[in-house]
Formats: structure tokens, C-alpha cells, sequence
């Protein structure tokens, strides 16, 4: 018998044992003693169910990249193995020869554990008296009574003779006693099963990351490593960004700021961000405020003069004038007013420059800058602890109408006119993967992505034409700024991104799908929780509609280890969700060449 016909076997004697448990309770309880054993039977057969569950798992797991699994009927081939154990699938030599293959050196001992399994599931048919006739014959249900008849001829008796029936009832009686007080013995046997389950799920594990570790070719390597440097590189400089334009703000309407930052799959560590700046007020027009939309180029720009000394403005400078409804920010104490100043140059050839870190005078601020409509090359320059960034006005985009920005939610809804193709929603859900791995714990994204922070802007020489490939998202400047505390980040996981990412794959709304529709509808916390079990079972169909890459992408999002609290997780995620995705991107590049 070959190692995988054993394990067939073996996967075939679980239910045996609970199908024979559950003989015995039906009796017991006809018989009126079941309520002496019912906690003993209870966790007997929950043992044997987990044991049996793990098992299958780990064959699964074994099975599902060496078997043809591309029928899509009744589950597919691993389904049927697993489902009839023992049959003629088990016994196929070119399975065995791919199982051998697959294990490597490890083949050998993983069938002896499989054999040792058998065997103590031997044991435990034994100890449960599954195998013995005359306790069996005690636990079949009584047949209805016959009219007697006489027999036909004296050689044959009616009934059993009565050693006979002393030696069942005895057998039976001693089963009923074993069974009450030998839990021990069978609580040794489960544990042995546990080993093995244990043994088995690691040595396929070590057996596929030392596979996973020479498919990794050098240069793949080489460009997770190249990622990982220039993701950690934007982390910091976005980060230090946000800071620095909070900073410059220091007006009584700050709060009505918001700043839109682009985001992009950045590959090398020479950065610049675009931001689209944007004045909002719940009550007033356009027209009653001095600026309501800039785009921006923020960075180091090379050739961009800068100020060779940081001029004090004039008496004459005036600050912008806001409306007399606006809320006034908090005084600013001494102590700040020392240490975080704005400074500026005068109307002269050189560049401003907001720094908040020199004393100057603080009535000059960010907003007065944006409403200037005679702007150079470069509006000015801010800053924060030692980075400073250059600000050059562009003009690529229109500002929302009056019924708002354009949201990934919008896009992804049944009634949206003109829905994704395939490559614009692989694309998208490649920057946001980038982005969470650029952003994460940042000012710009201090909790999870959803579909409603990503937007989308028109481009402005065409309402029509919408940039897909040029996403936003959008955070605003309120005058006590939430940080991100170190519970929140422990706590932080990539459920949302994996969210996203499944709803990009089918483009479909979680919300609509009718998984999620059964479910009941909350709010806060019970929500989210329904949403993750509904994307789980969603989940289960990725692989058949986006392929291997994306599947693999989408199931390391709802992976129990797949959290930020780990030090380690930015290259986790590049290499476990970028990478993939960046796969499936060259996957539509081969095919236009071709």
C-alpha cells in the first residue's frame, strides 16, 4: 500500500469512530444511563472531530498544488479525494509520484507519522470497543418481536446458549465501566494525535518555504530590498510633509483646510508628492474666500532657487482676512511662540519661505501665500525638523462640483455609467497596497483605507476624462490633530485593505454582495466583524476570478500574522501583496506585446 493510500485510509477511520460514538449514545440513552456518561461521550467525540478536522486540513494543504483541481463542480478534485477516502484517487501513481515530489526528503517521515496515526487510531477503535462483536451486538438497536414459531428441526436453537449470553452481557457491562473511567487512556491517544497533526503541519511548512526560497530568484530579492528602502523613505518624508503644512497653516481657519495627497507606487527614493490644497467651509462660497483650490509639487526640486537669508516681513504686509464667522484658534504661549515660528521674505526676487522653526513674526501664514494669485515657480518653501519641501503650483485637475469628489465607493457601485476594466481595477489596487505600505501610522492614514477615502479628480481640460490610474485620498487640518497611539497600532490590522482589494477583483461593493446582505447590519466594532466573516467567504472565489497572484495577495490581507504590530510587516507586505499584484500588472503587459 502506498504512503498515499495510507493516508486515505487513516482519513477514512474519523468517521467511523464518531458514526460508532454515536450508535452507543442512541443505545444509552434507550438503556436510561446516558446521563452517567453524557460529559465523557461529549468530549470524546469533540476530540475525535478536531482531530479529524485538522487532518483534512492538513491533506488539503498537501493535496491542493500537486492535484488537477480545475473543475469547478462539487469543489473540485481535492473535495472528491477527501470526501471518498479509500477510493480510486488514493491509488493513483502519478498523484504518489507528485506527493514524493512535493515532500522531498521529508516524504519518509511524513508517512511514518501518518502510519503512527493510523495506529493510534487503532487504538482507539479498540479501546472504544468499536471492534468487538459481542459489545456491538449489545449496542444494535432491539428488533421488533416476531410471532414465535416452533423451530424446525431440534438441531437448530432459537437462542444463544447461556455461557454465551453471561459472556456478552459481562463484555458489555465491562465497556460501560471502562468507558466512564478510562477518559485517561483516551485523553493519552488524543494527544498523540495532536503530536502528529502538529509534526505534520510543520514539516509541510518548512517543505514549502524552502521551495518558495529557491523560486526566489536573486534579482526579486534584490528589488523587495530596492521597495522596501524607498517605501520606508516616503513613510518619513510624507509624514514630515503633513507636519510641516499643519505648521505653516497657524490661521483661525484651519480647520476649513484639507489637504488631498496623491497616491503612487513609489519604486525610487528620489520623492516628490503632489497635493491638491482646498479651502472648505460648511457656509460660505468660493467666491467669499481668498483661495479654495491649489495643486501643488512638494519636494526637494532641483534648479529651484531658494533664499540665501530668511527675511522678517514688513510692517505693511497684511494677513488674509477671514470671514468674521470662523472660530479663532487658541492663543498661541510663549513658549510655542519661541520655538515654532513662520517666517517669510518680502515681495523680492527671492522665494518665500514658511520655516517653522525660526523666530519670526506669526501673522504671516500658509493661507496668505495661497491666496496670492501672482505666483513664480515657486510659491514658497516649508518645513519641519530638518526636510524641507519647495511648493510649485501645477494645473492638471478640476475641483469637484457641487455634488462632490468622486469616490472609489461611487466607481464600484452597480448604477456608476461607466464601470472599470479589468487593468484599471488591478491598477488602482496596486497603488492602494503601495500606499497603505508608504502611509501606514503617518498623519496621512492612522487607521484602515476604505473604498469612500479614495478619490478620483477630473482632468481639466476634459470633465469627462477621469485619471483612474491617479488616485487621492484626503485629510484635514482640524486644531487638536489625532495622533496614533500604540495601542491603536498594535491593534491595526490589513482587514481593510483585503476588503478593497476583493471588491477591485469582482468590482462589486462588499455591501451589495449577497454574502454580506444575509448578514445583519450594525454599527461600529459588530460591523466591521460582519464584514470581515462576509469578505472571508467571499474570498473563497478569487483564485478562479483574478488568478493565483491576486488570490495569494487577498488571503495574506486576512491572515491572523498579517499585522502591523509586527516590526517586520512593510516587507511583509511587499512581499506578500505588492509583489503578486505587481505580477499581475506584468501579466497584461506580456499579453499586449503578444
Amino acid at each position: 500500500m502506498s504512503g498515499l493510500e495510507i493516508a486515505g485510509v487513516l482519513l477514512g477511520a474519523f468517521p467511523l469512530i464518531i458514526s460508532g460514538l454515536e450508535h452507543w449514545r442512541d443505545v444509552a440513552k434507550v438503556g436510561g444511563f446516558f446521563w452517567r456518561v453524557r460529559k465523557e461521550y461529549t468530549t470524546c467525540r469533540r476530540e475525535v472531530r478536531f482531530h479529524e478536522i485538522l487532518y483534512k486540513r492538513n491533506l488539503k494543504e498537501l493535496l491542493l498544488p500537486i492535484v488537477d483541481d480545475d473543475d469547478d463542480d462539487d469543489g473540485g478534485e481535492v473535495a472528491r479525494l477527501v470526501g471518498d477516502p479509500g477510493g480510486k484517487g488514493w491509488s493513483s501513481k502519478a498523484l504518489q509520484e507528485r506527493l514524493e515530489r512535493r515532500l522531498q526528503e521529508s516524504y519518509d517521515l511524513y508517512m511514518e507519522i501518518i502510519c503512527e496515526m493510523n495506529e493510534t487510531a487503532k487504538e482507539l477503535r479498540k479501546e472504544l470497543a468499536l471492534d468487538k462483536v459481542t459489545v456491538q451486538s449489545q449496542l444494535a438497536p432491539p428488533e421488533p418481536k416476531k410471532q414465535q414459531t416452533r423451530p424446525l428441526s431440534p438441531l437448530l436453537p432459537s437462542k444463544p446458549s447461556k455461557l454465551a449470553s453471561v459472556k456478552t452481557k459481562w463484555d458489555y457491562e465491562t465497556f460501560r465501566l471502562k468507558f466512564s473511567f478510562n477518559e485517561p487512556v483516551r485523553n493519552k491517544l488524543f494527544e498523540q494525535l495532536k503530536e502528529c497533526n502538529g509534526r505534520l503541519e510543520k514539516l509541510l511548512s518548512t517543505s514549502d518555504k524552502i521551495s518558495a526560497l529557491e523560486n526566489v530568484t536573486p534579482n526579486n530579492m534584490k528589488h523587495t530590498a530596492a521597495l522596501e528602502l524607498a517605501f520606508k523613505k516616503a513613510w518619513k518624508k510624507s509624514d514630515l510633509l503633513f507636519k510641516a503644512i499643519q505648521k505653516a497653516w497657524q490661521c483661525p481657519c484651519q480647520q476649513y483646510h484639507f489637504a488631498n495627497l496623491r497616491l503612487e507606487h513609489r519604486t525610487l527614493p528620489e520623492i516628490c508628492f503632489e497635493v491638491i490644497l482646498m479651502f472648505i467651509t460648511p457656509s460660505l462660497s468660493q467666491a467669499d474666500t481668498s483661495w479654495f483650490w491649489r495643486e501643488l509639487q512638494c519636494g526637494q526640486m532641483i534648479g529651484c532657487p531658494s533664499p540665501q537669508t530668511v527675511m522678517k516681513p514688513s510692517p505693511l504686509s497684511q494677513s488674509i482676512q477671514c470671514p468674521p464667522n470662523y472660530t479663532p484658534a487658541p492663543a498661541i504661549s510663549p513658549i510655542s511662540a519661541r520655538r515654532k515660528k513662520v517666517a517669510f521674505t518680502t515681495p523680492t526676487p527671492t522665494i518665500p519661505k514658511i520655516d517653522v522653526n525660526v523666530l519670526v513674526d506669526p501673522s504671516v501664514k500658509l493661507c496668505q501665500f495661497l491666496g496670492n494669485e501672482e505666483h513664480s515657480k515657486c510659491i514658497g518653501i516649508i518645513g519641519h525638523d530638518d526636510e524641507i519641501y519647495h511648493l510649485h503650483p501645477i494645473a492638471t485637475r478640476k475641483p469637484p462640483n457641487n455634488s462632490g469628489s468622486l469616490t472609489l465607493d461611487r466607481i464600484l457601485s452597480s448604477d456608476f455609467g461607466r464601470p472599470l476594466t479589468r487593468r484599471q481595477r488591478y491598477s488602482i489596487a496596486l497603488l492602494l497596497a503601495s500606499s497603505v505600505a508608504q502611509l501606514q501610522f503617518t498623519s496621512w492614514l492612522n487607521i484602515g483605507l476604505t473604498k469612500e477615502d479614495v478619490l478620483f479628480f477630473p482632468c481639466v481640460d476634459d470633465d469627462c476624462c477621469v485619471p483612474y490610474d491617479k488616485p487621492f485620498i484626503r485629510q484635514g487640518f482640524p486644531l487638536r490633530h489625532p495622533g496614533t497611539s500604540d495601542t491603536q497600532a498594535n491593534n491595526c490590522n490589513f482587514f481593510s485593505l483585503g476588503i478593497l482589494l476583493l471588491e477591485l477583483c469582482f468590482n462589486q461593493r462588499l455591501e451589495e454582495h449577497p454574502i454580506r446582505k444575509k448578514l445583519p447590519t450594525e454599527a461600529g466594532e459588530a460591523k466591521q466583524a460582519l464584514d470581515v466573516l462576509a469578505a472571508l467567504r467571499w474570498s473563497e472565489g478569487v483564485r478562479d476570478e483574478g488568478g493565483d497572484d491576486y488570490a495569494s495577495a487577498v488571503k495574506w490581507c486576512f491572515f491572523p500574522g498579517a499585522s502591523n504590530a509586527n516590526q517586520l510587516w512593510r516587507g511583509e507586505i511587499i512581499k506578500n501583496v505588492i509583489r503578486p499584484l505587481e505580477k499581475c500588472q506584468e501579466h497584461f503587459k506580456t499579453a499586449a506585446v503578444l
